[in-house]
């Protein structure tokens, strides 16, 4: 079962298949005030100084968070590094809203999560093709609740809602987000 330092959260296993991971993503509040002090940190280190972290599978193999920014136009801030790999060989990408990024992008989040969710579902929804089902959407927006689907519309949904928690938590605690994708992951 993966570990979170958070009490009370729930945290769904990644399973193998074809001896091949399933691809993760992990979201991570970190101490960084800027790039360079996030960039100045070990891989390792990110989840050593952290304030906490949790990790879910990724079955749709999309970049979550730019799923959700394309499909409600917004802009969060986000700095995506060089891809690097793991100590267990896997392909990492990370991604970073520093401190005074994530407080000038914590309202828009808020809004879009919260209260303007429905049209957010819609959104996501919309730009995954419109197959997905809209009150599962929204049901993961509210609940953030790892949808087992794949839709990356249900996925980026949950993500939104995590990033939403992460990012409060790193407020309080004056810290940024990181999240890292491990294994192959589509734009």
């Amino acid at each position: 079962m993966p570990r979170s330092w958070r009490p009370g959260v729930e945290l769904v296993p990644i399973r193998c298949h074809d001896s091949r991971v399933t691809p993760s993503i992990t979201i991570i509040s970190v101490p960084t005030e800027d790039p360079d002090t996030f960039e100045a940190m070990y891989i390792d280190e990110r989840r050593h100084r952290s304030g906490g972290w949790v990790t879910f599978p990724v079955r749709s193999s999309r970049m979550l968070d730019s799923f959700f920014m394309k499909a409600t136009a917004s802009d969060l801030g986000v700095l995506r590094l060089a891809d690097d790999t793991d100590a267990a060989g896997e392909k990492l990408t990370t991604c970073l809203i520093d401190r005074q990024s994530l407080l000038q992008a914590l309202p828009d989040l808020e809004a879009l999560v919260e209260a303007k969710a429905d049209d957010t579902a819609r959104a996501l929804v919309r730009y995954g093709g419109g197959g997905a089902d809209v009150a599962r959407v929204t049901a993961a927006l509210g609940t953030g609740e790892w949808p087992t689907s794949g839709d990356p519309a249900e996925e980026a949904a949950a993500f939104a809602f995590h990033l939403l928690k992460s990012a409060r938590v790193a407020r309080g605690d004056k810290m940024g987000v990181c999240w890292e994708y491990r294994g192959e992951i589509a734009w």
